[in-house]
């Protein structure tokens, strides 16, 4: 049966096939989780009773033909694969291999649907307490200090004008949110926002849930540069503390 939820549980890769798949032919390694135990209240309950199944996709190549290290590292972690052959993943039997899954509910064509986020190696544990660093500080002055300021009843701080010069554009804010950037900029703040220990695969999970809760008709290669704005000033306060 379809989980119904969202959560961290461990299950088993009771079937791994590895094949190219989609209208572009992306080599693809599919697995079947039989899932067996849900986080629920900081403890890991037995949930095996009620026969949960869910299929994970994992892209090992991306469109452009290279390869996508973020599904490659998750696979590596989680199942002991040493990242040479992808085959090895469909001849080994992992059956008996627990692992973790993060399942999130998704849109898709206007619809939700359970979908596997992100793949951890067993009894993975989330981080402790996360603290904004100097780059989360800009970021949440810049898009919530007024609105922190006059719920606090006070003014905002005025700048003082420069003297006025005939002819002489006005200076632009220092602080004033980039109304262009780079997918470069946006993951560097990103990564400077997530605790140094979590790992790259929670990492890049995040990345990519806030940016379908950002974009949600928009596919990655096809973000603008003021997307890629709005993630650089946006997508660090959305991540999940833990």
């Amino acid at each position: 049966m379809l989980p119904n939820r969202e959560g961290l549980f461990h299950a088993y890769p009771a079937s791994i096939g590895v094949d190219e798949t989609g209208p572009n032919n992306l080599l693809t390694c599919t697995i079947s989780f039989q899932i067996y135990e849900e986080l629920s209240g900081g403890e890991w309950k037995d949930v095996s009773d009620e026969d949960l199944e869910i299929t994970g996709y994992f892209y090992i190549e991306k469109r452009d033909g290279s390869l996508n290290t973020v599904s490659i590292d998750a696979l590596k972690a989680a199942l002991g694969w040493d990242g040479r052959d992808p085959f090895w993943l469909q001849d080994a039997d992992l059956s008996q291999h627990p692992v973790q899954v993060k399942l999130g509910v998704e849109q898709y064509q206007g619809k939700e649907r359970i979908k596997v986020q992100f793949l951890n190696p067993h009894g993975s544990v989330p981080g402790g307490v996360s603290r904004g660093d100097d780059a989360i500080r800009k970021s949440v002055n810049t898009r919530l200090g007024a609105k922190f300021r006059a719920l606090a009843g006070t003014p905002a701080p005025q700048e003082p004008k420069p003297p006025f010069r005939r002819g002489a554009p006005p200076r632009p804010r220092q602080d004033a949110p980039k109304s262009e950037a780079t997918m470069d900029e946006a993951w560097e703040a990103f990564t400077k926002s997530c605790k140094p220990d979590r790992p790259r695969e929670e990492v890049e999970a995040e990345w990519f849930r806030i940016l379908g809760e950002l974009f949600p008709d928009k596919d990655v290669d096809k973000l603008t540069p003021a997307d890629w704005a709005v993630m650089l000033a946006e997508g660090p306060g959305k991540i999940t503390p833990f």
